[in-house]
Order: structure tokens, then sequence, then C-alpha cells
């Protein structure tokens, strides 16, 4: 063979290499799109990391998960505590249960700790079932101590009353920081665990959206107890979200606007553009809102940036409340990213009770009533669960950690409560998620209405007005409202 032949067949191999590369590429990204319905778990690809993003250390990716040989929440802690942490690395069981019960008697409302001891009293059970709960401890620990209670306390009941078949729950934690780079690659890290059933995570829309698809190409259930992002259902039929949509919650709270604001009701919506998590219910707020004949106010700068975007370097709390009264706004929306709340306070505080002030969930945080104070009352919101409507478990959780509980620990313990649900139907990964998807599936949960899921993965729930008022003690809560 000649030299120029032989450089002209190297030539041509590369080029069908690289076209059938292509027609690969192609195939993955069409045919996924041309199934009806919820995809199956063997079409959704592993999604590549975002332009621009910075890889996670993966060797890093072991100090996030912890089954109780590992603090991973280290501002909330005991002396006994760590003992039992490091009885629990130790493989001594035993003296890892008295450590922690020691703890909780000290610090009742540590939810890493009460999951840490009911993993350490299955030490001597073979076969326990396997779930993970993964929250941003890193990145906002209320939040993340908030979903921990709800599948702590659904841990805990289930293991005091006979475990699932006779076999109890054992709950691995993860530390995602709300990343969606670190979701992806823990969520890679955690299929390949083929004892695991179930993923009760993540907390926000970009997070869950990052790791969906890859439990969903290797069957394994996730379902998210904070995401209103419908589109994070629509990944594949192994993945669940524990919350209505964001447009069934924006109703409630635009009719609410509407019965009670002047002809139109003016909005001012300041908002984070850096942050999907709230920007899906921005925008569902904004369609409902101007779909009843509200209107939007736009406030921008000379260079035609928006004054009350919290992502933008033009955000000016002060100059956007002076410019919304000069435009008759009725009110303001204040839609911030969860990791993020102090520009929200801030345009609170600027506000100074001149405009009503409306927001979505991630508001219902004790940050909010801390840090804002009177600067906040009559906040209003809808929420999935409030205790004021749901006294029942309202009262087992007041029992348990010794203090009110939020939404998102209701509806975290409705999530941990569906996985032990199906797994006692069927204790394998497509019998979890064939046992969700069953027309006849229902479970108790935190409400009053019974857990179940939409055939799109979703949960039908009535979301409840709260506002925030003063009490008698001069501190502010959430209270439910008509």
């Amino acid at each position: 063979m000649t030299k120029t032949k032989s450089k002209d067949l190297t030539v041509l191999i590369i080029s069908l290499l690289v076209t059938v590369g292509s027609i690969g590429l192609l195939s993955a990204w069409i045919f996924p799109r041309l199934q009806p319905g919820r995809m199956s778990p063997t079409v959704v690809g592993t999604p590549s990391p975002t332009v621009g993003e910075t890889p996670p250390d993966l060797s890093s990716l072991p100090d996030r998960i912890s089954l109780g040989n590992r603090q991973l929440i280290t501002s909330v802690t005991t002396p006994a505590k760590r003992e039992g942490i490091a009885a629990f690395d130790a493989q001594d069981y035993d003296k890892a249960v008295e450590w922690f019960e020691l703890s909780l008697k000290a610090l009742p409302n540590d939810p890493e700790t009460l999951i840490y001891l009911n993993n350490a009293r299955l030490s001597r059970q073979q076969t326990p079932y396997k779930i993970a709960t993964s929250v941003p401890i890193g990145k906002n620990l209320n939040v993340a101590q908030e979903i921990l209670r709800g599948v702590a306390q659904s841990q805990d009941e289930v293991n005091r009353n006979g475990g699932i078949n006779g076999a109890g729950l054992e709950v691995t934690i993860i530390n995602d920081d709300n990343d969606p780079a670190i979701t992806r690659e823990m969520a890679k890290l955690l299929v390949e665990n083929e004892s695991l059933l179930a993923i009760v995570g993540h907390n926000t829309s970009d997070a869950s959206m990052a790791a969906a698809p890859i439990y969903q190409q290797h069957g394994l259930v996730m379902i998210s107890p904070t995401t209103f992002d419908a589109d994070v259902a629509k990944v594949g039929d192994y993945i669940f979200r524990a919350v209505p949509t964001a447009q069934s919650m924006v109703l409630p709270l635009v009719e609410y606007i509407m019965a009670r604001s002047p002809r139109p009701a003016r909005i001012l919506v300041c908002y984070d553009s850096q942050a999907p998590d709230n920007n899906r219910f921005r925008n569902a707020f904004i369609d409902a809102l101007t779909g009843r004949g509200g209107e939007i106010v736009k406030l921008l700068n000379e260079q035609g940036e928006d004054l009350c975007d919290f992502g933008s370097q033009s955000f000016d709390a002060a100059r956007a409340i002076a410019q919304a009264e000069e435009q008759s706004a009725t009110g303001l929306y204040l839609g911030p990213s969860i990791n993020y709340l102090d520009p929200a306070i801030e345009v609170a505080r600027a506000n100074a009770g001149k405009l009503p002030l409306y927001s979505s969930p991630s508001l219902y945080t004790q940050k909010i009533l801390q840090d804002g104070q009177a600067a906040v009352e009559g906040l209003i919101l809808p929420t999935p669960w409030s205790p004021d409507a749901y006294p029942r478990f309202a009262r087992s959780a007041q029992q348990l950690w010794g203090a009110t509980v939020n939404w998102r620990t209701a509806t975290a313990y409705d999530a941990t409560q569906a996985a032990i649900a199906g797994l006692r139907r069927e204790a394998t990964r497509s019998g979890l998620q064939k046992a969700l998807q069953a027309p006849d599936f229902a479970t108790t949960g935190a409400e009053d209405e019974m857990v179940r899921f939409l055939d799109t993965g979703d949960r039908r729930l009535t979301p409840v007005l709260v506002q925030v008022q003063r009490i008698e003690s001069g501190s502010y809560r959430f209270r439910a409202i008509d």
C-alpha cells in the first residue's frame, strides 16, 4: 500500500467515525423527544456539565455522604454526638446508640443525630431497606435541617413500628449544597449502589434537574420534597415531586391579590435572574396575574437594566421602591434565590410597609422572620402545608422536635412516607416505581389529603395562604389566612 493510499484510508476511517458519532448523538437527542408521555429509564442520557461550570472536586464527594460515621452538620453538635459518630465509625454500634440518645436529650431538634441513631440501631439487621436524602447543608443549613426533620420523623416512626415488612429503614444523608455540578456527580455514584432503593431530594429545581436524568437512566426513584418545577417530573417515570406545580401554587395568591387590589392590580416583581429555582415560580405568578387582568410594573435604570433584579449590579432597593410608588404600584412580589434571601429583606426594609408584600414558598423560612422582623410583617405567600391548616402532624412534630416545623418538613415526611408505602408493595427499584405510579397508590402523610401522585409524577395538593404576623411575645410567625 502506498503512502498516499494509506493517508487516504486513515482520513476515510476518521470521517466514518465522526459521522457515526454524530448520528449517535443526534439519535440520543431526538428519539427521547419522540416518545409519548413520560420517558422510560432506558432513553435518557447523562447530562453534560453546563458551559462555564466548574467541575466539582470528585475526591471530596465521599466526604459529603454519611450513615453516621461522619458529622455533616458541624455547627449543631454536642460532645455526645461527636462520641457517637466516632463509635459508629469504629463499628461499635451499641456504644453509638448510647451516645446518640444522650445527644438527643440535650439537642432534641437535631435531625442528623436522630437519623444516625436509627441507623445505628439497625446495625444487627442484615438487610435493612436503604434510601438516601440529599440536602443543601453547606449552602442553606436551615432548609437542609427542615427537610431532614421530615425524613427523620418518617424513618423513626416506621422503625419504631416494626419496619417495612419486618425490615428497618436505613437513611444515608448527603450534602449537595444545592449545586447542580455536585448533584450530577453524586447521582452517578448513587446509582451504582444497587442496594439503594430511592432518593428523597433534591431541594432546588436546578439541583434536581442536573441529577434526575441520571436516576432515570439507571432506574432509581427520586422524590423531590420541595421542587415546584413541573419539568423535573417530566424527565421520566422514575422521577416524582411531593409538592404541587408552581402553576397551581400561585393561583390562590393571585386570586387573593385580585380580590383585594384596586383595578387593575399593579405588582412590582423583584427577582434573582441567576436563580432558576425561583424564576419558574415567578413566571407562573406573572402569567396568572396578567391572565386575570393584572399588570406588572417594570423599573429600569438609564442603561435599561432592571432595578429590582437581585442578581444584577443594577439592583437598587430604595430607588426601586420610590419608582414603584411613582408608577402607582399596588403590591410587591419578592422572588429571591433560596440560597440568598438577604436582597429580599433589603427590599422589604426599603418598602417600610408602603406596599403589600407577596412571595413564593421559598420565603417561608426562619431567617425571613428573624432577620426581616417588622419589615416583612404582612407578607403573604402560598405553601403546601401549614401547622394551622394541618394540626395533626404539627402536634406530632412538635412533640418529637420540641419546636414548630414548616412545610419542607411536612413534604419531606410525605416523600419518605411514599417511599416506605411503595417498598411495602415491592422492595426493588422497579417495584417501587410501579407502586408509586399505580392508580390505587395512596398513603398517609402530613396533610389530611392522602399522598398520591398523578401519572405525570406530580402531586395534587391544595395550597394554603399564610401571612407573617406579630404574636404576643413580640416575635413573628407565619399564620394561615382565608
